[in-house]
């Protein structure tokens, strides 16, 4: 029998000699390996055994998980880091309005609402990346090239789950997994045995004590062992004798079965059920049965006092969670309220473009947080700095040679009669298309009236002449006045404004 079972097994059994340790809960099996590897190659190890990499994807994973390494802590794994099967592959790109941020896990390609990021991974599109774990940081996720080494925890899923087989004293059970080549080492202690697990049962400490194999199957959607009935019944002792836990035998009243501190007999009067111990527990949220007891835990946001059993609640604000904008902490939460300039968008703070709100009436320029308005050249912002923009008389200051015109954001030059504008668009030049009279020179024109005061003037006999007038400019200009006024009158008219 015990052959056909090995033959039975060997098709699920796979491993290597890097395991240091396994656990088992109600859920599942997870096996933690100190080789370190790359991702791909930890991910095919798994699937070849017939598992997974291990996922975190509520809260009691992640307590599994810490379960898992807490029990191999004298390997020194506290620092050391490992491989979860989440992974953002290549030409997919990071998103932040998610909770996996376009991670996915390898077993599960839907998205999930739980996360428990250290901080934001990388943003790519082109570069795949995955996640590690570590208890050094809490169990908080980190992501980086799938190319590093670290080790990694394998995790396998079953159809049931049996319950250890309890001897009461002398014997020893071996247990051999569907999923490893040796049998579990005797510290190895698991919660329960998944189905398919041989079991190898020496009722005595000699050699020749009686032995039995049993497995973990399924009877009629019922996980327990087989042959159970008559084990170790023949031995006086009573080892186990089909009982869950502990076996006695008494003279006329045969075989009873008790059951560990903690546990009470089913009606069945062989199996033993775990006491509701939480029925009165002082727990201020959750109580989890335990064989000795209870103990309490806690929701998501708060963390055990000292007292193990209150709740306080986490200032989720004290670890920057909204960055550099304003959090607010409430019962088991928080919430980000953004700063001027921003806006929440998918629970993260984004800057508002003010720019296209159309605030300023020429330039805007938009920054974080804030946006500031300018001016095209020709204007100036008005005093309150409103976004309007007032035209500049540039004329004030006297730009021009000559005649100024303000406009709307610049001015124009003009200039008198026969000048025209210069090329610079300031000066005033000659017009080239003007030909005026010709007339002589203002030094010539000096010379002609000195010569015209020393020309002799007769006067008929009864002209009334006046005294003489000379040595004197004055005098000289009013001779020529009063005596050549009619020939003033045929030169030219810029000449008679002498």
């Amino acid at each position: 029998m015990m052959r056909v079972l090995f033959l039975m097994l060997s098709c699920f059994v796979a491993g290597g000699t890097d395991r240091v340790s396994t656990t088992c809960t109600a859920e599942a099996c997870l096996t933690l390996h100190s080789e370190e590897k790359r991702f791909e190659k930890a991910s095919e190890d798994c699937i070849n055994n017939g598992g997974k990499l291990v996922t975190m994807r509520n809260e009691n994973e992640l307590q599994s998980i810490k379960s898992a390494l807490l029990a191999a802590e004298k390997f020194n794994i506290l620092n050391s880091t490992l491989w979860i099967g989440l992974v953002l592959q290549k030409r997919h790109c990071t998103d932040f309005t998610e909770e996996l941020h376009g991670f996915r896990w390898t077993s599960e390609p839907r998205d999930s609402k739980y996360s428990n990021w250290k901080k934001k991974p990388l943003s790519t599109c082109t570069e795949k990346r995955c996640v590690s774990i570590s208890l050094a940081d809490g169990l908080k996720w980190s992501d980086g090239s799938c190319r590093d080494g670290a080790f990694y925890m394998c995790t396998f899923l079953f159809k049931g789950m049996c319950k250890p087989i309890v001897l009461e004293k002398h014997g020893d059970v071996k247990y051999k997994v569907p999923f490893l080549f040796t049998p579990l080492n005797p510290n190895e202690r698991l919660a329960m045995l998944p189905h398919g697990t041989l079991a190898e049962i020496q009722c005595g400490g000699s050699e020749d004590a009686e032995s039995f194999v049993t497995v973990c199957d399924n009877n009629n959607g019922l996980f327990g062992w087989t042959n159970l009935e008559s084990l170790c019944a023949r031995n006086k002792r009573c080892k186990n004798g089909g009982c869950d836990h502990l076996c006695f035998e008494t003279a006329g009243a045969g075989i009873s079965c008790e059951c560990h501190e903690g546990y009470y007999l089913m009606d069945d009067k062989v199996s033993c059920a775990l006491r509701n111990n939480c029925e009165n527990s002082p727990c201020e949220s959750k109580c989890i049965p335990t064989a000795t007891g209870f103990s309490c835990a806690c929701a998501e946001g708060f963390h055990l006092a000292e007292d193990s059993v209150s709740c306080v609640d986490i200032d989720e604000c004290q670890q920057r969670t909204c960055s550099e904008h304003r959090c607010h902490n409430t019962p088991g939460s928080y919430f980000c309220e953004c700063n001027p300039g921003f806006r929440l968008v998918a629970g993260k703070c984004e800057d508002v473009d003010e720019c296209t709100e159309l605030r300023c009436q020429q330039g805007c320029l938009n920054s974080q947080g804030s946006f500031s308005c300018y001016c095209h050249a020709g204007y100036s912002s008005s005093l309150n700095d409103s976004g309007i923009c007032v035209d500049i008389d540039e004329c004030i200051s006297r730009p021009c040679e000559d005649i100024c015109f303000n406009t709307l954001g610049s001015f124009k030059c003009s200039c008198r009669e026969n000048f025209i504008v210069a090329k610079n668009g300031i000066s005033c030049v000659p017009d080239p298309t003007d030909k005026p009279q010709s007339s002589p020179s203002s030094d010539h024109r000096e010379a002609f009236i000195t010569k015209l005061n020393q020309l002799p003037v007769t006067f008929g006999p009864t002209t009334v002449y006046p005294p003489p007038l000379t040595n004197a400019k004055t005098d000289s200009k009013i001779n020529f006045f009063f005596f050549y006024e009619p020939l003033l009158r045929y030169m030219p008219m810029h000449w008679s404004k002498l």
